[in-house]
C-alpha cells in the first residue's frame, strides 16, 4: 500500500528516521509557491513557534545564513544617529540581566565591556590586515603607545582566549572538499536541476517530461532506461535507474527504499541518517523546497503530476552515491565512508594580533594604564575572555536589532502621542463629499494622504484588499478561475466576468481573434525552437522583433500606449458585468463543485461585515470609491510580488468590482439596512484598480452611473487624478535617477515610463518600506505623514462592544502584515540565502520560479533590487484598543496569539478613551511614557518628503487636518 505523503509516510513520531527526516525538511525548506501567484510569508514559518530571536538564529543555522544584519551595518546605523546609543546600553541590560554590573576590569563593569565590544571595532576578525597595518605605520594609534606594547605583552604570556570549535562536515562533499577534489556537486546539481525543471514545467517547455504522471523517480529512470546518458563523472548510476524502471511497488515505499540502499552503500547508518538526509535536502533548497510544496500544495502542480520530496531525495542520492565514488577512486582516497564522515576539522591558530587588539579597546574604555593592564592577573584576564567569549557576534546582533527596533518604535509612539495630544476638532456636521477605500497596503499611504489634503471631505478608509468577498475568479479572457483571497482562505464562490447580451457578437469575434493570435504565437514560439523555423524566423521578424525592443527601450511610455491602441482597435473589450448574485440560493455548482455568484443572504452579509469592520455605519458620502490594487509591469518576474497580498498574489480590481456591485443593488442594501446600517439611496459604490506601479486608476462599470452621481463621481475622479500624480512625485524621491524637482505631472509620466521600461530592474519598490501597522480611527493618525511606512486598517473601537470586529481585523491584517514584514526582513539580512541575488541574471524556469543564468537552484525570496533600501524589523502593530480587548482577542486567536507571544511582531495597544499607550513586553503590557517631542508642520506633503531620499521621520501636515486643529503655529507637541 502506498503511503499518503502528508501523513503516514511523514509520521513524526514514525520509527523510521528517513520519514522522520523528510518530514523536518518539510518544515525548513522554503516554502515559496510558483512564482506567478507570489505570497509574502514568514520565511522562517516553520520555526514561529519559537521565541523570535531563538527562531531565527535556529533556522539561520539551519540554513547556513546569517540571521541579523551585520555588526559593521548596525555600527553604522549607531554612527548616523538611527540607532540611539542610549538604546544600545538599555537592550544590553535587558539583556544580561542581574549580571550587567558584575565587575570584570578595575571599573569596567560587564555591561561596559559588552558595551565596548558592540560600539567600537576593537575586535578585529582580519589579524595578518591589523599584523600589516602595525608594521606599515598606518595603526600609529595602537602601534606607537605604551599601552597597546603593554596588552601585546600581557597577552602573550596568557592565558589565551579560547578557541572556537570548528563546524564539523555535514556531508561526504564537505570532507571530500577539505582534501582537495573536485566538487562533486557541480555534477550532481548539473543533471539534477536538469531532470527536476523539466518534471515540474508548467508550461514553457515545447513538450512535457514523458511520464510524469508516475512520478519523479519513475519517471526518471525511464529516461534513462530510453536511452538518457549519465553526467560526466557519474558513472555507474545509468544502470542503477535502468534496474529502478522495472520494479514495481507504490512510487513512496520505492523512493523509501532506494533512499535506504544509498544510505547503506555510503555507510550512514543509526543517529546520523537524519542529519545527513536534512543536510543533502538542504544542500539545492531551492528546489528541494519546490518539491515539497507542490506535495502540501498538488493544486499548484502540474496537472496530473504527483510530487514528492522523497522521490526528489531518491534520484539525488543515487547521483551522490556515484558520483563521490567516482572522487573517491580517482583520489585514490580510503572507501571508508564512515571514517570520511566522522573527520573533524581544526581550528585555525590564534594570534595574540587578536587578543591584544580586544585587550587594548577595553582597556582604553576603562582608562587603564600600561602599568595597570601589565598588572592584570591570570584570572582576571581569563575572566575577561570569558566575558567576551559570551559576548557572541549573534548575541551582539541579537541585541542591536533590538535596540535598532526600539529607536524607531520610540519615534513613532511618540509622534503618534504628539499627533493624539492636539485639539480635538469639533463634530463635523457636512456630508462628506467622497469616500475611497483602499486596501491596507503601506503603498497606499501616501495615496491616501493626497486625497486627504485637498480637502476635509474626501474621507480614506483602510480594509484587506480582498474586501471580504473571497472568490475564484474567472476574467474574460482568463483559461480557469484563481483565488482572489487570503491564501488561508479556501473560496467557496466562483465569480465570472462575462459580456452584457448587447455584446456576445463582440465578445464571440474578439475571441475568435484572439485565439488565431494566441495559435500563431505558440507555433512561432515552437518553430523559433528549430534550427531552420529560428534562422527563418529572425530573417523574417527579427527587424520588427529589434524595432519594439528598441521602443521598449528608448519611449517605453509611448510604445506601452500605441500598443494599447492597437489592441483596442483591433479586438476592443466587450462591456462586461460580474456574476456577483445567483438568482436562485440552491443554484447547481460548476464542475469545480462551487456556486457561481453568491445568494442574496451572502452578500447582505459580506457587504454589513465589511462596512462594519471600516467603522463606516453612517454619514456616507454620496460617492464611495473602492479601490483594488495590482502592480503592472514589463520582464519582471517577480510582478506577481507587488500584487495585493490579501488576493492571494493576484489583483483586487474584480473583489472592489464585485463589492461595489453588491452595494449597489436595492435587495442587498434592504439586507443590510435590516441588520443597521442605512445606506442613502443617493449614495453611489464604484469599483476601481489602483496600479501601484504606473499609478492608473482604472473604473468599473460607470456605464450603470446614475445621472444623479455623476456630478459627485466626476468630484472624486478630479480629486484621484491629483492625488495619484502626488502619489507618483512622493515615490520618485526613492529612485535615485528621478530628479526630487520633477513635477507631478512630470512624477507620473516618469512611473509610467518605469512601469513599461524592459530593462528596469526597479519599476517600484513594493513593500521595502514597510514598518509598522496601525489599527484604529482615520482621525488620529490624519494628517500625520507616515513616509509610506504603514499599514492603515480602519477601526473603530466605539461600535465594538464584544471585540469580534477587532478579531476579525486582527485574524486577517496580523498574519499578512506579519508576512509580508518578516519576508523582507529575511530578505534583507541575507538576500544570498533568504532572497534571491540581484534581479539581472535571472531567468524564468518552467514558469515556476528563477534561476541565474540557465543553470541554478531555483531562487526564492525577494530580489536585492526590492529590499535594497528596507529596514530590517518586525512589524510594529499599533491597535486603537485597551490591552483586555487585545489579551481577549489574542486567546481566541490562536495565530495571532504566537506572533505576539513568540514576539514576531510588535504589539502596542492604544486605549481608546485616554490614548494612553502599553508595549506587549515579557509575556504581558507594560505601560509607555512618551517622550516630549516637537513634531514639524509643513503645508503640503511634498515640502517634506522631496528633502531627502531616505526614510524621513514623522511630520503633520496642516492641509489634511481641520483649521482648528494645528491653526498657525509651527510645531506640535505630545507627550506629558
Amino acid at each position: 500500500m502506498a503511503m499518503d505523503p502528508g501523513h503516514a509516510g511523514h509520521d513524526p513520531h514514525a520509527a523510521d528516521p528517513v520519514s522522520r527526516a523528510i518530514r523536518q525538511a518539510h518544515g525548513i525548506l522554503p516554502d515559496q509557491g510558483p512564482i506567478g501567484v507570489f505570497v509574502h510569508h514568514n520565511t522562517l514559518h516553520a520555526f514561529q513557534h519559537l521565541p523570535f530571536h531563538t527562531g531565527v538564529q535556529a533556522g539561520a543555522s539551519a540554513l547556513g545564513a546569517k540571521p541579523y544584519w551585520s555588526l559593521a551595518t548596525f555600527r553604522e546605523a549607531v554612527n548616523s544617529g538611527r540607532i540611539a546609543a542610549a538604546d544600545v546600553l538599555t537592550e544590553i541590560d535587558r539583556f544580561l540581566g542581574a549580571r550587567a554590573g558584575d565587575g570584570i576590569l578595575p571599573g569596567l563593569p560587564r555591561r561596559e565591556v559588552w558595551a565596548e565590544l558592540m560600539l567600537s571595532e576593537c575586535e578585529q576578525t582580519d589579524a595578518p590586515g591589523l599584523a600589516c597595518a602595525l608594521e606599515i605605520g598606518t595603526a600609529r594609534e595602537r602601534g606607537d603607545t605604551p599601552l597597546w606594547d603593554a596588552c601585546l605583552a600581557r597577552v602573550t604570556r596568557g592565558p589565551a582566549r579560547p578557541q572556537a570549535t570548528p563546524v564539523a562536515p555535514r556531508r561526504h562533499r564537505d570532507v571530500l572538499m577539505a582534501h582537495g577534489t573536485r566538487d562533486p556537486d557541480l555534477v550532481v546539481h548539473g543533471e539534477l536541476i536538469r531532470l527536476a525543471s523539466g518534471f515540474l514545467d508548467q508550461g514553457q517547455a515545447r513538450t512535457p517530461m514523458p511520464g510524469r504522471s508516475d512520478g519523479f523517480l519513475r519517471a526518471v529512470a525511464r529516461l534513462y532506461a530510453h536511452g538518457a546518458r549519465p553526467p560526466r563523472g557519474c558513472p555507474g548510476v545509468a544502470p542503477a535507474l535502468r534496474a529502478l524502471a522495472q520494479e514495481t511497488g507504490a512510487a513512496e515505499q520505492l523512493a523509501t527504499a532506494v533512499i535506504h540502499r544509498a544510505l547503506a552503500a555510503l555507510g550512514v547508518t543509526g543517529d546520523a541518517i537524519e542529519p545527513f538526509l536534512l543536510a543533502t535536502a538542504l544542500a539545492l533548497p531551492g528546489w528541494s523546497g519546490m518539491f515539497a510544496r507542490l506535495e502540501r500544495h498538488p493544486e499548484e502542480a502540474p496537472e496530473g503530476t504527483p510530487v514528492s520530496l522523497t522521490e526528489l531525495l531518491a534520484v539525488r542520492l543515487l547521483l551522490d552515491q556515484h558520483t563521490i565514488a567516482q572522487v573517491v577512486r580517482e583520489q585514490a582516497l580510503p572507501m571508508d565512508w564512515q571514517r570520511l564522515r566522522v573527520m573533524q576539522p581544526t581550528a585555525a591558530p590564534q594570534s595574540p594580533i587578536l587578543e591584544a587588539a580586544i585587550l587594548w579597546g577595553l582597556a582604553n574604555a576603562g582608562g587603564l594604564s600600561p602599568e595597570a593592564v601589565t598588572a592584570i592577573s591570570a584570572d582576571t584576564l581569563a575572566g575577561v575572555w570569558e566575558a567576551c567569549a559570551d559576548c557572541t557576534i549573534v548575541r551582539r546582533q541579537q541585541i542591536f536589532q533590538e535596540a535598532f527596533e526600539r529607536s524607531y518604535r520610540t519615534l513613532m509612539l511618540d509622534a503618534l502621542a504628539a499627533r493624539r495630544a492636539l485639539p480635538t476638532p469639533p463634530p463635523v456636521t457636512e456630508r462628506p463629499r467622497a469616500q475611497f477605500v483602499f486596501c491596507i497596503d503601506e503603498r497606499e499611504e501616501s495615496i491616501r494622504r493626497a486625497l486627504e489634503e485637498q480637502h476635509p471631505g474626501y474621507l480614506t478608509f483602510g480594509t484587506a484588499g480582498f474586501f471580504g468577498v473571497a472568490i475564484d475568479y474567472l476574467g474574460l479572457d482568463d483559461r480557469e478561475p484563481a483565488a482572489h483571497c487570503p491564501v488561508v482562505v479556501s473560496p467557496a464562490h466562483e465569480v465570472h466576468e462575462q459580456p452584457v447580451y448587447t455584446a456576445l457578437s463582440q465578445h464571440t469575434a474578439r475571441q475568435r481573434w484572439r485565439d488565431q493570435w494566441l495559435g500563431w504565437e505558440r507555433r512561432a514560439a515552437d518553430a523559433s525552437r528549430t534550427l531552420s523555423g529560428g534562422a527563418g524566423l529572425s530573417f523574417l521578424l527579427g527587424p520588427l522583433s529589434g524595432l519594439k525592443t528598441l521602443a521598449r527601450v528608448a519611449a517605453p511610455r509611448a510604445s506601452r500606449r500605441f500598443g494599447e491602441r492597437l489592441a483596442a482597435g483591433l479586438a476592443p473589450m466587450p462591456a462586461t458585468r460580474l456574476s456577483a448574485i445567483r438568482v436562485h440560493a440552491e443554484a447547481q455548482a460548476t464542475e469545480r463543485g462551487k456556486p457561481v455568484g453568491f445568494s442574496l443572504d451572502e452578500s447582505v452579509e459580506r457587504v454589513t461585515a465589511v462596512l462594519t469592520n471600516l467603522g463606516l455605519v453612517q454619514d456616507f458620502a454620496p460617492i464611495i470609491v473602492f479601490l483594488g490594487h495590482g502592480s503592472t509591469s514589463l520582464n519582471n518576474p517577480h510582478e506577481s510580488a507587488h500584487d495585493c497580498g490579501a488576493c492571494g498574489g493576484r489583483r483586487g480590481g474584480a473583489n472592489a468590482r464585485l463589492f461595489a456591485d453588491m452595494a449597489n443593488r436595492p435587495d442587498v442594501r434592504a439586507g443590510v439596512r435590516a441588520r443597521g446600517i442605512t445606506i442613502p439611496t443617493d449614495t453611489w459604490f464604484v469599483g476601481a484598480l489602483h496600479d501601484t506601479a504606473n499609478d492608473a486608476v482604472r473604473y468599473y462599470d460607470l456605464d450603470t452611473l446614475p445621472a444623479t452621481a455623476a456630478a459627485p463621481f466626476e468630484d472624486a475622479y478630479a480629486a484621484l487624478e491629483r492625488a495619484r500624480r502626488d502619489d507618483a512625485r512622493e515615490r520618485c524621491r526613492r529612485f535615485d535617477d528621478a530628479p526630487l524637482t520633477l513635477t507631478p505631472e512630470a512624477a507620473l509620466q516618469h512611473v509610467e515610463s518605469r512601469a513599461a521600461h524592459l530593462a528596469q530592474p526597479r519599476p517600484e519598490y513594493g513593500h521595502c518600506t514597510n514598518a509598522m501597522a496601525i489599527v484604529g480611527r482615520r482621525s488620529w493618525t490624519r494628517g500625520l505623514h507616515l513616509d509610506r511606512r504603514a499599514f492603515l486598517i480602519s477601526y473603530d473601537p466605539t461600535i465594538d462592544a464584544d471585540d469580534r470586529i477587532l478579531e476579525r481585523i486582527l485574524a486577517a491584517v496580523g498574519p499578512v502584515g506579519a508576512g509580508i514584514s518578516l519576508e523582507y526582513y529575511f530578505s534583507s539580512v541575507d538576500n544570498e540565502v533568504f532572497g534571491c541575488g540581484t534581479k539581472l541574471p535571472h531567468n524564468v524556469t518552467g514558469l515556476l520560479g528563477v534561476m541565474n543564468g540557465h543553470h541554478s537552484d531555483l531562487r526564492t525570496g525577494l530580489p536585492l533590487q526590492m529590499v535594497e533600501i528596507h529596514e530590517p524589523m518586525r512589524l510594529l502593530l499599533v491597535v486603537d484598543a485597551t490591552p483586555d480587548a487585545l489579551l481577549r482577542v489574542a486567546g481566541r486567536q490562536a495565530e495571532v496569539a504566537e506572533l505576539v507571544t513568540k514576539r514576531w511582531i510588535q504589539l502596542v495597544a492604544c486605549d481608546p478613551d485616554s490614548g494612553a499607550l502599553s508595549v506587549f513586553e515579557e509575556g504581558g503590557f507594560v505601560p509607555y511614557q512618551p517622550h516630549p517631542m516637537l513634531l514639524p508642520v509643513v503645508e503640503r506633503s511634498p515640502e517634506w518628503n522631496l528633502r531627502s531620499r531616505a526614510h524621513l521621520p514623522p511630520a503633520l501636515v496642516r492641509s489634511a487636518l481641520p483649521e482648528t486643529v494645528v491653526g498657525t503655529g509651527h510645531h506640535a507637541q505630545g507627550g506629558t
